[in-house]
């Protein structure tokens, strides 16, 4: 696969202020190397204040590495020049849709993007329905999204990041505010996009049953990276994990409960009707 996204030897801190005026660095991100393949799935977790958010605003040069560099399609995000390229190529999902809702129509505030761009009528209608398709709403383009649920509206928002044409997709804790129903809903978007459009997506949540279907997981611990790896790897350290404020999937937790009881359903295993089916055959 092709290398899309390099991150070097980058650290980002945010500048603070004491009562009596002295400055301090708070550091975000620290001494983080990381590279993202195209066509990838990647989940990025952690607890809160562990750095992640910050990571993915780095992404599309939202921010800027205070040292070392990050690199999105050869372009390197500290250069001015690159910014509308890379913001054109990297598309961001924030956590609360309502603050991404530009216009009273949904059409027209999934056409933001592309109007921006300067892009024919033509083509902006094009767009617009392609990507009120891909997270099917095209029968929602008349309405007005403040009459849609939570996973609707964030839905809205996925389709307003799609009408640019993106390569990557960062999902930034989108699914944070959602009731069941509606997180389910977003991540089968994010992943269909993946698996039929071959897009990238960058998953960023606190969620672990969220990260089970990615090609690998990203764990984030006081700035740094403490795990890249696949699912199965990463949960294989349950201790590690419970150390730095995150849990096991459920039926994770369950499939380990049953191999400790002495049924034999394999390990980590990350599939409730895998683990459901090999039950089965058990008894």
């Amino acid at each position: 696969m092709e290398k899309i996204i390099e991150i070097k030897n980058m650290t980002y801190y945010y500048k603070s202020f004491t009562d009596d005026g002295e400055s301090q660095d708070i550091y975000a991100c620290r001494d983080i190397n990381l590279d993202i393949y195209g066509g990838e799935f990647v989940a990025l977790v952690g607890h809160n204040g562990s750095g992640k958010s910050t990571l993915a605003k780095l992404l599309n040069a939202l921010l800027t590495p205070r040292i070392g560099s990050v690199t999105v399609f050869n372009m390197d995000t500290a250069d001015k020049d690159n910014l509308f390229d890379i913001r054109k190529s990297v598309g961001m999902v924030f956590q609360n849709p309502d603050n991404q809702m530009v216009a009273s129509i949904i059409e027209e505030d999934v056409a933001f993007g592309p109007e921006n761009l300067g892009l024919p009528r033509e083509e902006i209608v094009e767009r617009v329905n392609w990507a009120l398709n891909s997270v099917n709403m095209q029968q929602f383009a008349k309405r007005s999204p403040h009459r849609l649920s939570g996973g609707q509206k964030q839905r809205i928002a996925i389709a307003g990041a799609l009408a640019i044409k993106p390569q990557v997709l960062v999902l930034d804790e989108s699914t944070a505010m959602l009731d069941p129903q509606g997180r389910r809903e977003v991540l089968d978007i994010a992943h269909k996009l993946n698996k039929e459009h071959g897009m990238t997506i960058i998953l960023i949540t606190h969620f672990m049953e969220e990260v089970m279907e990615s090609d690998r997981v990203i764990v984030m611990n006081k700035g740094r990276i403490e795990m890249i790896d696949t699912p199965q790897a990463v949960f294989a350290q349950a201790d590690k994990l419970v150390s730095i404020d995150l849990a096991l999937p459920r039926v994770v937790q369950l499939g380990n409960m049953l191999l400790q009881a002495g049924l034999d359903v394999g390990e980590y295993c990350t599939d409730i009707d895998a683990l459901g089916d090999k039950l089965c055959q058990l008894l």
